[in-house]
């Protein structure tokens, strides 16, 4: 299982190609780990070694399903659902745009607050972040029945800028992770 999981984890991180986020939808219906990329510069992370193809940059990985929990319950998430929550959907349901929201906050002018009893960025926010999203990101994915190990391998052994989780030691995870937590807990006390 070793190198089947090694092999994913080289397409992942080398994608033949790169998917606009408006085709997210061609996405297969199915499990796997898919990857967000970014032009370089266009998000104010620190300056690392990448992967890269054609002038992005890796900085977020994701699954669908997550990891089932101790009692052996599994989502029945997949990844063309769980990629248009990331390009369309809101800050409460996609960790991925509440990161993005936070770092992009000044430039798109985002305020995360209570709406509809969900922690986003509001109507307008939320359609600015999408458009922001369409413009700059790329997506890609390769499909795998149980992607939480190509997940935990990869963030064992790529530089991933959006990932936070399992990253302690690395100070702007650890930043960003606060950060988030700062937003929300302001969020809360503002409604």
């Amino acid at each position: 299982m070793a190198t089947g999981i090694l092999e994913r984890v080289a397409q992942v991180v080398h994608p033949l190609s790169l998917v606009e986020v408006a085709n997210v939808r061609s996405a297969p219906k199915a499990r796997g780990i898919y990857g967000w990329w970014f032009p370089s510069g266009s998000l104010s992370v620190p300056e690392r070694d990448y992967s890269s193809v054609e002038g992005f940059e890796l900085l977020y990985v994701g699954i669908a399903p997550r990891k089932p929990t101790v009692d052996g319950r599994e989502s029945a998430s997949t990844l063309r659902p769980r990629l248009v929550k990331h390009a369309t959907g809101d800050a409460s349901r996609s960790t991925l745009r509440l990161t993005l929201g936070i770092l992009l906050a000044d430039r798109l002018d985002l305020v995360l607050s209570s709406n509809s009893s969900r922690l986003n960025f509001g109507p307008t926010g939320e359609t600015h972040l999408s458009t922001w999203l369409s413009e700059h990101a790329r997506v890609s994915w390769v499909e795998h029945s149980q992607p939480w190990f190509i997940e935990d391998k990869m963030l064992e052994q790529s530089t991933l800028a959006l990932n936070v989780d399992g990253r302690e030691h690395d100070p702007f995870a650890r930043e960003l992770k606060q950060r988030r937590i700062d937003a929300r807990r302001t969020a809360r006390l503002e409604s």
